[in-house]
């Protein structure tokens, strides 16, 4: 692969730490790991709207120790799935929200995580749910290895029942002599792409010192990674959605997580070659 150009593609105030996305329709929605907002920032109108997507006093720029954390979203038939990591006892939330509808339901994945994490050996302070793709009826939860145990891998669900069906280690490249852990992955043509970001930290709830982010290719049939590069040195992207596609390029939409208290998202654009 060629060296990734990266460019700003536009900047959203009123948004503090992105941590997902989806592009649709000319609107970007946007997931923030400390608010229970749902962010649609409309580009032809340059109009930024939030949905709640759950109830409390305190709605955005929540306490660490009191964050849902969501880190994942993804769409299936015609809804918006968004995730809470797990990586605490209060973080076990799915919301699925219809948009046409103005429908929201919330259901408590506590149990379906601790069976996941019971049934593949993976310790408490190793589970980190950081993206979520829809491939063939089933959903592709991904663990971001950022604990101790380094398990980066994915966790595969029924999208029915949400009963977990599998699971499989990945293995991914260091940056800057640091252990990469997924942040984030999309579905396109039926290749996955993924994001992971390279913390200097042993643990899936303090925050390290940032090395960069790269992004890779997954083959979902074999399960086998084809491909990483880096994306960039000293950016935590957390999001990652396809944007515009030809026969040879694909267009990516990425936010970032930049861990300080500024109230404004910057999305950023890269085309990788298929």
């Amino acid at each position: 692969m060629n060296e990734l150009i990266i460019n700003v593609f536009l900047t959203i105030q009123g948004i503090a730490a992105a941590s997902g996305l989806i592009y649709k329709d000319n609107a970007i929605h946007v997931i923030s790991d400390n608010s229970k907002l749902l962010y649609t920032y409309s580009i032809p109108q340059d109009k930024l709207t939030t949905t709640t997507l759950l109830s409390g006093n305190v709605l955005e720029n929540i306490p660490k120790k009191e964050k849902s954390d969501f880190e994942a979203i993804t769409a299936i038939d015609g809804q918006l799935y968004v995730f809470g990591s797990g990586s605490a006892k209060n973080r076990n939330t799915l919301v699925k929200y219809n948009a046409k509808q103005g429908t929201k339901d919330s259901v408590d994945l506590g149990q379906v995580y601790e069976k996941l994490k019971a049934d593949h050996s993976v310790a408490e302070q190793d589970f980190n749910i950081e993206g979520a793709v829809y491939y063939r009826d089933e959903l592709w939860l991904f663990n971001r290895g950022n604990g101790p145990a380094k398990q980066n891998g994915v966790f595969i669900l029924d999208k029915q029942t949400l009963a977990g069906k599998a699971f499989f280690h990945v293995s991914l490249p260091e940056l800057e002599g640091v252990s990469t852990g997924f942040t984030d992955a999309t579905l396109v043509d039926g290749k996955i792409y993924f994001i992971a970001a390279a913390e200097d930290s042993n643990s899936s709830y303090h925050d390290g010192e940032v090395k960069g982010t790269l992004i890779g290719r997954l083959d979902p049939k074999s399960r086998i990674v084809e491909y990483t590069k880096t994306l960039a040195l000293g950016h935590k992207f957390e999001g990652i959605a396809p944007y515009r596609k030809t026969k040879k390029a694909i267009q990516f939409l990425l936010c970032e997580d930049p861990d300080n208290e500024n109230n404004t998202s910057t999305i950023y654009k890269v085309e990788v070659k298929r």
